[in-house]
């Protein structure tokens, strides 16, 4: 990626992060939701992210609401070949619950570092 497309595809993460941040307080966040920052595996889209958001969204079967997260997905890049990256895009996504498995046993990741490390945005 060129450096215009780099500045233009974080200009759209800072955006879409401060809508996130400003549309929601603390008492919106369900209780049952993993932290914020917590390390998840997308099945759907097969990639590594953080949650950076949670909500409730329809109910199931049960009548239970079902939490939606959302993922800011890192790009997904192929080991066996140095160099080689398969794709080379950031990802925001609303991922299901059940779509998700987390990784409890790392450490949550500052997103406020993170979202610096991005391109000076802070939440």
């Amino acid at each position: 990626m060129d450096n215009i497309n780099d500045e233009d595809l974080l200009q759209k993460i800072k955006d879409a992060c401060e809508n996130l941040a400003s549309a929601k307080t603390v008492m919106d966040y369900p209780k049952e939701a993993l932290p914020l920052g917590t390390w998840v595996r997308s099945h759907r889209l097969d990639r590594l992210g953080v949650v950076t958001d949670a909500f409730y969204g329809e109910l199931d079967v049960n009548n239970q609401k079902i939490i939606i997260y959302t993922v800011l997905l890192f790009p997904k890049m192929q080991w066996a070949v140095p160099g080689d990256m398969q794709n080379t895009e950031y990802h925001m996504s609303n991922e299901y619950e059940y779509e998700v498995t987390a990784f409890l046993m790392i450490n949550p990741v500052n997103l406020k570092s993170l979202t610096k490390q991005l391109g000076g945005l802070v939440l």
